[in-house]
């Protein structure tokens, strides 16, 4: 397997193109549900439920990188699980009015790219928090990997506060529209 972080960039690059697919105003209002689910992540991480949850789960004993790999497939399946559901459906929709042109490109582009960066960012984060379980990386990270490790969802703000501010002020501009 190469570089985990072309495989970072490949996902961000896939939402930015689904992103410039689907407007703007559609992607914010999946924004809005990952960067919750980010801080939620975050606040169990920060209280070590996930660990409980997965010794709690646990029918035989197992070894400590047993339990690892159980935590992270917990976190792995409910993360992928909310994305999934996220793009079913009805999502919070932030304008009747869709930017279009090359201006709605470019803002679908990035707001999809945003959405690739938590969604992808926030997966290598627990992939690498529960020393790469399954064989994910057999390797060690490059130095551009371990530079980008530094600015994953949950790792470039000290708390999960920091990603219910911005999701409750784009779930505040939406109602208000």
């Amino acid at each position: 397997m190469g570089p985990v972080e072309i495989l970072f960039y490949t996902v961000v690059v896939i939402f930015a193109f689904i992103g410039s697919v689907r407007g703007a105003n559609r992607e914010l209002g999946n924004s809005i549900i990952f960067m919750y689910v980010v801080a939620i992540l975050r606040f169990a991480e920060e209280r070590g439920w996930s660990e409980r949850a997965a010794e709690a789960l646990r029918i035989i004993p197992l070894e400590g990188g047993r339990l690892n790999e159980i935590a992270f497939l917990l976190i792995s399946i409910v993360f992928t699980i909310v994305v999934i559901v996220s793009y079913q459906g009805l999502t919070f929709d932030f304008s009747p009015k869709q930017l279009t042109g090359f201006w709605g490109f470019l803002a679908g582009l990035g707001v999809g790219a945003l959405n690739g960066y938590l969604i992808a960012g926030t997966l290598w984060h627990y992939a690498d928090r529960y020393e790469y379980p399954f064989g994910l990386l057999t390797g060690p990270l490059t130095p551009v990997g371990q530079t980008l490790l530094g600015y994953l969802p949950q790792t470039i703000f000290p708390s999960a506060m920091y990603w219910v501010i911005p999701a409750t002020i784009l779930l505040i501009l939406r109602i208000i529209r």
